[in-house]
């Protein structure tokens, strides 16, 4: 009914003037409220169809094919009980439910899980599981880059049923889970992605928990530990070695409960790598350059440099993390500008929502996370001073700032987005917009929204390759490898959660900063499926060329933000050009071969074989003083029967190799990059 029906309704109550004034009110109300923002409801980057780089998803019953990996659904569980990728399998067993219930062990009974649908994008199962007090049913959808949610409900049979113990475990091969990482980490730290210990580990609830070597993995993670029942102190994730197994626990319920109606659960599993290896970083030869001073012969030298992206970062836009600028012309000259010298110009867009942004008044209560997070203090004169804060995707401003960019594409000649923090799903408590729930308690939980950041990212996918068939999703991130999340990206720039850190005077404690285990796990993207950089600041606790080292032996480049830093990468673009570095063999130092050995175990040696062509060698002391290092090469067993000619390709040093011997003085944390070829 409307407004003013009701008011005049009234007037032979209060009297035809209380009437008018009341409906004067309700007008004027009307008038004051805002509009309807264009924004608002936008279906910008919502799509069903297959993506490039993916292939279709094919499925059967208890069985889905994914780009590169397998998943089996051949128990009674709909949860999976075999997963293979790059043709090892990565599970040693199903994924179980364990527990009791009325003091007897839970055995589930039942069928294969049962296709329901199947599209080129997606696929969804379903499955029913029967134990003696207890049914499980779910829905199993696998989508196209291998993301597996699995929503359960477990039904008690006759209420009330006891249930003192229920356990999701999750068995891979031992030599498939050398490594963890989980988010959210420490800033600070890459204490959250290491070498699994001996003794295994224990933790408090992380939403996300991977396991892994250095070429793939398996991830589990949930949104919330919601129906997670535990006395005060337990530690619900666990990992622990049993039977020449690597097994992952999650404690549901370790605290007896009387279940008089259902508990539901979602879960979500995701098989890595995620997409193909090429294009990695080092094609996208990425500067940290953008600025509107930038003339066209700034632009010359960066192409004859080799550069072919350049992230434009905040201060584009005077707002922070703002999609929308009012430099327009002086952005549209930048752009076509690089369009015109095929340099893929990526835009900075972030996480936050600044206090000077014309939604703030309107939106923040409802679009931030809670508690409010964040704070950043903007300060570049003469731009307006702004704080921002961090913003949920489980909110509206996934509309706004999905409308928002596909708006930019179509006026810009843009090629991607440069994404600071999008990819984090941040933890939040906000009821306004569906975050939170309730603990028995009456205080509210937090939810850390990975399928809502998942769907922001996939959005954000999706509008830049409709408008840019090659263009870049570059996502900035640190501690965070939420794989269901950071699909969506082309490459990730990892390590600023080191870069605040003070040089500790001890050679242990500056390795302990960023041990190569932990580079191994988080920072080298081959067992991820997304191509990684290291970032480095000066002002931080390595010097550039010991970041450099430690990257180079990963096949990982370090992002030059300058034009000493682009000489420098510069060469070695040019060294992958001369190698043919994708059809070169890349021999990474874990990896034992009797063609390459050094003369201190400190001595590390990355090689990029490719016979006929040369090789192309990072040499590396991981000790804590300068030492004569020794490499020797079996240059014939490595397919290089004549003598090589070889050169140091930073300094362009001619270096001896007689008889594949190498010796060269490296100070602590030093290296060199050695290119061999045929005279």
């Amino acid at each position: 009914m409307k407004m003013e029906n009701v008011l005049w309704g009234m007037a032979s109550g209060v009297g035809l003037w209380a009437a008018g004034i009341c409906l004067a009110m309700a007008w004027a109300a009307e008038e004051q409220a805002p509009a309807k923002p264009w924004w608002l409801g936008s279906r910008a980057g919502i799509t069903d169809r297959l993506l490039p780089p993916w292939t279709p998803v094919e499925a059967t019953d208890g069985q889905v094919n994914v780009w590169g990996r397998t998943y089996q659904f051949q128990g009674p569980l709909p949860m999976p009980t075999g997963v293979e990728t790059r043709q090892k399998q990565v599970l040693a067993g199903p994924v179980a439910l364990v527990g009791k219930a009325e003091g007897q062990e839970i055995r589930w009974t039942g069928g294969v899980c049962k296709l329901v649908e199947s599209r080129p994008s997606v696929a969804r199962l379903q499955g029913q599981a029967d134990s003696a007090h207890l049914q499980c049913e779910g829905t199993i959808t696998v989508e196209q880059d291998g993301m597996l949610r699995c929503d359960l409900v477990l039904r008690p049979k006759k209420a009330p049923v006891n249930l003192e113990e229920l356990v999701l475990e999750m068995p891979m091969p031992a030599e498939h889970a050398k490594y963890f990482h989980f988010y959210p980490g420490r800033w600070g730290s890459s204490y959250n992605s290491r070498s699994l210990p001996p003794e295994g580990l224990k933790s408090e609830f992380k939403p996300f928990f991977w396991l892994g070597d250095e070429e793939r993995g398996l991830s589990w993670f949930s949104e919330s530990d919601r129906n997670f029942f535990h006395p005060k102190g337990v530690q619900p994730i666990q990992v622990v070695r049993r039977n020449g197994q690597t097994v992952l626990r999650v404690l549901l319920v370790s605290q007896a409960q009387k279940l008089q109606e259902p508990l539901e659960y979602t879960f979500g599993f995701q098989a890595t790598p995620v997409k193909p290896d090429r294009p990695d970083a080092w094609d996208f030869r990425t500067v940290h350059m953008g600025g509107y001073n930038l003339d066209e012969a700034f632009l010359d030298r960066l192409v004859q440099a080799g550069v072919r992206t350049m992230c434009f970062h905040e201060h584009w836009t005077d707002i922070q993390a703002y999609p929308a600028t009012t430099h327009g012309e002086k952005l549209r000259r930048l752009a076509e500008g690089c369009k015109k010298r095929n340099i893929q110009l990526l835009l900075y867009l972030g996480y936050e929502m600044s206090t000077i942004a014309p939604e703030w008044p309107q939106w923040h209560e409802e679009c931030l996370v809670a508690p409010r997070a964040g704070g950043y203090k903007r300060t570049y004169q003469p731009q307006p001073d702004q704080t921002a804060y961090i913003v949920c995707y489980r909110s509206v401003w996934q509309d706004f700032l999905a409308a928002h960019l596909e708006k930019l594409l179509k006026e810009y000649p843009i090629s991607g987005v440069y994404l600071d923090g999008t990819a984090n799903p941040w933890g939040c408590r906000n009821t306004k917009h569906g975050c939170g729930y309730k603990r028995p308690d009456g205080s509210i939980g937090t939810t850390y929204p990975i399928f809502s950041t998942r769907s922001m990212m996939k959005r954000i996918y999706t509008l830049v390759r409709e408008h840019v068939p090659d263009g870049q999703v570059n996502v900035h991130q640190s501690t965070c490898m939420t794989i269901p999340t950071l699909a969506f990206a082309t490459s990730y720039w990892d390590g600023e959660q080191l870069q605040s850190l003070k040089r500790p005077e001890k050679f242990e404690q500056v390795m302990e900063i960023l041990p190569l285990d932990a580079f191994r796990a988080e920072f080298m993207g081959k067992n991820w499926g997304v191509p990684a950089e290291l970032l480095h600041y000066a002002s931080g606790p390595f010097k550039r060329s010991e970041a450099m080292a430690a990257a180079l032996l990963h096949d990982v480049p370090v992002r030059p933000g300058s034009m000493q830093d682009l000489e420098e990468l510069a060469k070695i673009w040019k060294l992958w050009e001369q190698l043919g570095r994708h059809e070169a063999d890349w021999i990474p130092y874990w990896v034992e071969d009797a063609r390459i050995k050094t003369n201190k175990p400190e001595i590390k040696v990355s090689l990029y074989n490719r016979p006929g062509r040369g090789l192309a060698a990072v040499v590396v002391n991981t000790s804590g003083q300068e030492v004569e290092a020794e490499v020797h090469l079996d240059l014939a067993g490595l397919g290089h029967p004549k003598p090589l000619r070889a050169r140091n390709v930073l300094t362009e040093a001619e270096v001896p190799l007689a008889e594949g011997r190498l010796q060269t003085r490296l100070p602590s944390l030093g290296f060199l990059l050695l290119h061999a070829q045929a005279p």
